[in-house]
């Protein structure tokens, strides 16, 4: 008798967190489908507090856990120890130059730089909603920590656990990459993005409490996701490769044979 999974992008739920899930259960275009316990998505996991919380990920086995935020963010709520699991930490948004962005606080004052530095290349003001939309475009591609991740996917280093702060926008865009690696459609990796904006319902709807609808649509992706930006960065792919496959080999080595190995060891 085959084990029962809820549908995929079913929502773990947890006491401290919401918007915690994992990759399973995904159809890939050849008719298999993602395997589930081995490839998890979430946020910040010191607000797995609790007794129940605790019990829950240890439950996944975890191997791996990969940290998308930068060190400001990682100071202000360091990553508890997971028993068995090998932490790494590589910032998935970087600076022109190469840095960290890092959105702690302590890191405001050179994110402010940055977008000054944007619209003065751009010669006008730009909203905080364009600057980040032309950021999500250049995501996939020498992001040393997607490198490091698909990596860790080839070495099968999982149960893995990857994250970033509210486990929307870097890691939203990770688990997009991962799909489609898998052979997923675009039609459902951009599905499971957006179901960021059915977990953090609440959070998002007290963060646009009185807008406006035009200030709604520019907001909407400081607390969720925006379709826009989210399709804007895998589309891109399209825009400067012929296929998805001809990206996977050009940016992560991952030719014909690596790329079926991939998906024979992560679908079934």
């Amino acid at each position: 008798m085959h084990k029962s999974y809820p549908a995929p992008g079913t929502e773990i739920m947890l006491e401290g967190a919401v918007n915690f899930r994992e990759l399973g259960g995904y159809r890939a275009a050849d008719g298999r489908h993602v395997k589930h316990g081995l490839l998890y998505r979430g946020g910040n996991l010191d607000a797995l507090q609790s007794a129940a919380d605790q019990a829950v990920l240890q439950s996944w086995h975890l191997q791996s856990i990969l940290d998308f935020r930068s060190e400001g963010e990682r100071a202000k709520h360091p990553d508890p120890a997971v028993e068995g699991a090998e932490y790494r930490r590589i910032c998935a948004m970087r600076m022109t130059d190469g840095t960290e962005m890092d959105f702690s606080s302590s890191g405001i004052e050179r994110l402010a730089a940055e977008k000054a530095a944007f619209e003065k290349a751009a010669g006008h003001p730009v909203h905080d909603y364009d600057w980040f939309s032309a950021l999500y475009k250049q995501m996939p591609f020498d992001n040393p920590a997607y490198h490091a991740m698909f990596a860790m996917l080839e070495q099968h280093q999982v149960p893995l656990l990857f994250h970033c702060t509210c486990g929307k926008d870097r890691t939203g865009i990770a688990a997009m990459l991962i799909l489609l690696a898998l052979g997923v459609s675009r039609q459902d990796a951009l599905r499971d993005y957006m179901l960021t904006n059915t977990y953090r319902r609440e959070i998002i709807e007290a963060s646009l409490r009185g807008k406006s609808p035009e200030e709604r649509r520019l907001l909407l992706s400081v607390e969720g996701v925006d379709e826009a930006m989210g399709a804007g960065a895998i589309d891109e792919i399209l825009v400067r490769f012929p296929s998805y496959e001809a990206y996977f080999a050009q940016e992560y080595g991952l030719d014909a044979s690596r790329l079926a190995a991939l998906r024979d060891y992560y679908l079934e």
